[in-house]
């Protein structure tokens, strides 16, 4: 017992020792030498960080329902493929880099499943999101994912633009690899009833270190113009394994169009689903075709059929994302 008491001192003793010594050496408000702190300190401003409005929330909700809109009449005129890469090359700068790809259906799965739940918990802004892109597929199919998605802008821009480098998988790992999606979706769901406010489908997201990345970047130059500068040095969003997981997706779509939206998107599965019921939905006429086979070169989603041997010509409106390619490469105009 004694022994325990002067092990129990001699510490006491040592601990006091170190405790003066980091005291001594402990930065001194008014210590001159390490130079005017007190002065520093009351002259100190420290950064303030301006947020963007929320109105602007409005703004991009009406900038998605007007590319929704366009994309749905140059869908209707069956015309060309041009006008539908200009709307997605202005979805990809604003909706994906600038807005931080946060104003998208994928994300509001959850949000309408915890709204149907418990209303008080989402907006109606959410809601218009998530079943703004459902009415005009019912209208004329996946118009939203060649013109407004952000993930599909991405998409668009990253892969081969030369259909001979596309690669098309066999017929039966297509069919298996879109069971994918349908899981997500189920999990998507599931998760956000139980309560759990787990953005189950974000979390799958290869692109979102990009996304957060041209939203900070642009949110860093904006308050510089507008003399509220942010940090000093440029914000850099997700991890290391985020830009890995975004480069392997990349290089995947450069070959395999659209994998994210192909074997991934649970919205798709929604979206796929209405566009079988469209009233507007693409299909052959078989007067016309000659069973040429270039509509399904151009598809970047293997959702056109030709067999020449039996004389088949199939559109799946389920997989077709109303890109306009294959009425572009008929010579025929065969595809209304």
């Amino acid at each position: 017992m004694k022994k325990i008491r002067l092990i129990t001192i001699v510490l006491g003793f040592l601990f006091s020792l170190m405790s003066s010594s980091f005291a001594q050496d402990a930065h001194s408000i008014d210590d001159l030498s390490r130079g005017n702190i007190r002065e520093f300190k009351d002259a100190y401003i420290p950064v303030e960080y301006h947020a963007l409005p929320e109105y602007m929330s409005f703004v991009d909700l009406g900038i998605l329902l007007l590319l929704l809109g366009l994309g749905l009449f140059f869908v209707l005129k069956r015309k060309s493929g041009r006008p539908m890469n200009i709307l997605m090359l202005f979805t990809f700068i604003y909706l994906a880099l600038i807005r931080g790809g946060c104003i998208c259906p994928v994300g509001a799965i959850t949000n309408a499943t915890m709204g149907i739940i418990e209303p008080a918990l989402v907006s109606l802004t959410a809601f218009v999101v998530f079943i703004g892109p459902m009415l005009v597929a019912l209208v004329g199919g996946r118009v939203f994912c060649s013109t407004a998605c952000p993930m599909g802008a991405v998409q668009n821009i990253g892969k081969a633009k030369k259909h001979k480098k596309w690669i098309r998988l066999p017929k039966k790992l297509n069919t298996a690899l879109k069971l994918a999606p349908v899981i997500i979706l189920i999990l998507t769901v599931y998760f956000a009833a139980n309560g759990s406010v787990c953005f189950f489908a974000c979390e799958l997201d290869p692109y979102k270190a990009l996304f957060f990345t041209g939203q900070s970047w642009f949110e860093q130059a904006l308050a510089y113009i507008m003399g509220q500068p942010m940090e000093a040095k440029l914000l850099i969003g997700g991890l290391l394994a985020t830009w890995i997981y975004m480069g392997v997706m990349l290089v995947v779509g450069y070959f395999i169009p659209r994998p994210f939206c192909r074997f991934i998107c649970p919205y798709s599965v929604l979206l796929g689903l209405i566009s079988m019921f469209a009233i507007k939905r693409r299909t052959i006429k078989e007067d016309n075709c000659v069973y040429c086979g270039l509509c399904s070169k151009v598809c970047p989603v293997q959702a056109i059929t030709i067999d020449r041997q039996s004389k088949l010509a199939v559109v799946s409106n389920y997989d077709c994302i109303q890109c306009n390619k294959c009425n572009e490469s008929c010579k025929k105009e065969a595809i209304v």
